[in-house]
């Protein structure tokens, strides 16, 4: 992906040693094949392609074009290329694949039966949600908090962070929706911190209003958490929870937490959280029911 789109890019992005062009060919080629069983040469292009500027200055525009996050392998082709690799914990859960279709879970904690429903997040996957939307308890909305400065898949020219503001939007005063309460996870914390941090793409280029924006005095400060890192994450929420406060009816309710996918104890806590508000909901769906057969 990344070789693919240099020349795409406006303005393009060369390679730093012309030499490296048949190595671009060969990667590209062999990435279209399916079942491909890796050589040990396509290893030995991978890495030295990866050290050639014109392909990291391509990378460091990647919110310019799509790329999964995963790429961060490349950092370690060294370590994936052994034959006796095998993945940890931590490279599995930094795997991305797309959703499509609706994908269901059941699964049970402490003896309460849970089920889910993974929805795609694509703008051709969402005519698909309305059959799953019977009958829920609440519905986790996920979004990705560093897409502040990335584009959208289907249409280049519209901000990720706002489509999935506009995707909430609508979810949240859909008129089939107004009893079901959402559970905001704001992910990928640990990436818009590297962004904030960089200071390559300012958020307020994206978002004017955050040039005015203020940390709120609810907002609670992890250790050595860098105090712009902290007011960004939490000017994300308020664009949420502005919309979700909007309407006042007071039928649903939104629950926001800030999540890393890839922290393992930070979902544990979260989850924690998640499972006792859903049982709360759902005790309120049922005392609701029995209100009205009385």
């Amino acid at each position: 992906t990344i070789t693919g789109n240099m020349s795409t890019l406006t303005p393009p992005v060369s390679l730093e040693n012309p030499d490296n062009q048949w190595r671009v060919d060969y990667i590209q080629d062999v990435a279209s094949q399916r079942d491909f069983d890796y050589p040990e040469e396509f290893y030995d292009h991978t890495e030295i392609l990866w050290k050639d500027k014109g392909v990291l200055a391509c990378y460091d525009r990647s919110n310019e074009y799509q790329l999964i996050d995963c790429a961060n392998f490349l950092d370690r082709v060294h370590i994936v290329r052994k034959p006796d690799y095998t993945p940890s914990e931590q490279d599995i859960l930094r795997c991305r694949v797309l959703t499509l279709g609706i994908f269901e879970t059941t699964f049970q904690v402490e003896k309460v039966n849970f089920h889910m429903f993974d929805v795609g997040g694509q703008r051709d996957e969402r005519r698909k949600w309305i059959q799953c939307f019977n009958d829920v308890t609440a519905i986790i909305f996920v979004t990705a908090c560093s897409s502040y400065n990335m584009v959208l898949r289907e249409d280049p020219n519209q901000n990720r962070l706002r489509e999935s503001l506009d995707l909430f939007k609508s979810i949240w005063n859909n008129r089939w929706l107004r009893t079901i309460s959402v559970i905001l996870f704001l992910n990928k914390q640990d990436l818009l911190a590297e962004k904030i941090k960089a200071g390559k793409s300012r958020l307020e280029e994206y978002f004017p209003d955050y040039a005015r924006y203020q940390t709120p005095l609810d907002a609670t400060v992890e250790p050595g958490e860098d105090p712009e890192v902290v007011r960004a994450k939490y000017f994300i929420r308020d664009e949420f929870l502005r919309i979700s406060t909007a309407s006042g009816d007071g039928k649903h309710y939104c629950y926001p937490h800030f999540t890393c996918a890839v922290d393992t104890e930070n979902i544990r806590r979260v989850f924690n959280d998640c499972r006792d508000i859903i049982q709360r909901m759902h005790l309120r769906q049922y005392e609701l029911f029995d209100s009205v057969i009385r």
